[in-house]
């Protein structure tokens, strides 16, 4: 007597990847007005810690108001950006703007929390043609990925303070200097 092999298909182990590669270190553009809080021992933490998101809607709602700049709904996400000399670049322009003490912080994604990593150029995409960033908003925004909730402090390897409010404004501009490293 012998068997048939099962007819029945089962489908292979699902190994889909996550919806965007993260690379090994990214850098987080912070100053001292931004929702998150941050400390080199603490790690990083985002202002809302409470919403969960896991609708889709509800997702790109946040995300889309975090990317804007919409300060009036408080955040879960974190934005950290792929490359250091466009986040070194960014964080000069921010100590500019707000005139305050800009640090880039260099983070290790490996110690990441499981859960989603959101690419800003995706969650864009979806925006009506309408709404056609502008070209500071299309630098802010490139190479930028939005972490949920919070960075523990094993990921923070370097913080680098890339702009701050010196006696002379002339002396500080553009200076970079180690603040601290792992």
């Amino acid at each position: 007597m012998h068997h048939h092999r099962s007819t029945s298909y089962t489908p292979p182990s699902p190994t889909s990847p996550p919806p965007t590669s993260v690379p090994d270190l990214v850098f987080r553009v912070h100053r001292p007005g931004a929702q998150t809080r941050y400390s080199f021992g603490t790690g990083f933490r985002s202002k809302n810690q409470t919403t969960i998101l896991n609708q889709l809607a509800n997702l790109s709602q946040f995300a889309l108001a975090h990317l804007l700049g919409q300060t009036n709904i408080s955040s879960p996400l974190i934005s950290v950006y792929d490359n250091q000399a466009h986040a070194e670049y960014i964080a000069q322009r921010y100590a500019q703007m707000y005139n305050e003490e800009t640090l880039v912080v260099t983070i290790d994604t490996k110690y990441f929390a499981r859960g989603p990593v959101f690419r800003a150029a995706d969650l864009l995409a979806g925006r009506d043609e309408n709404s056609a960033l502008s070209e500071w908003e299309e630098l802010l925004h490139r190479g930028e990925y939005l972490i949920m909730y919070k960075i523990p402090p094993q990921a923070v390897r370097v913080e680098v303070k890339v702009g701050w409010v010196g006696n002379s404004k002339r002396d500080s501009a553009g200076s970079v200097g180690v603040v601290g490293s792992r």
